[in-house]
């Protein structure tokens, strides 16, 4: 998996063990229902435009880790308030989608993996991530 700043092509690879968690919660289509005084439904309908949550976690504990400096690049570029690219880089899955951090709640958490602080750029940690498709 990887994530691209769009604006200046940095890149940070992830490794494999990420499982999109809301990858099948969300509906595309939208639905409201209004009953009329004598009882008549009115139904309004549409298609979403966007903003589709894709939820990145670990499949498990083993997995899902990402070093602590692609930790630290992929938090600053959560400030920002720029479009990145999302691609899947599995042999079934080469999807490719425009991204936002989602700010609704955290956008980036991560835990330590051997349960104690890093020691260096290249310890690893869990990481869940939170975007919008844009």
């Amino acid at each position: 998996m990887r994530i691209t700043r769009i604006a200046t092509s940095e890149t940070v690879q992830l490794e494999d063990g990420f499982f999109w968690s809301d990858e099948f919660d969300w509906q595309s289509k939208e639905q409201s229902v209004e009953y009329a005084i004598d009882g008549t439904p009115h139904i309004q309908e549409g298609i979403k435009l966007g903003a589709r949550p894709i939820t990145l976690v670990p499949a498990d504990t083993s997995m899902g880790w990402a070093k602590l400096s692609a930790v630290r690049t992929l938090r600053e570029w959560s400030t920002l308030s720029e479009e990145f690219r999302l691609k899947f880089e599995l042999p079934h899955d080469s999807r490719e989608f425009d991204v936002v951090f989602n700010h609704t709640s955290a956008p980036l958490e991560a835990s330590y993996v051997k349960g104690i602080p890093p020691t260096s750029l290249d310890d690893f940690l869990n990481l869940t991530l939170r975007f919008w498709s844009a």
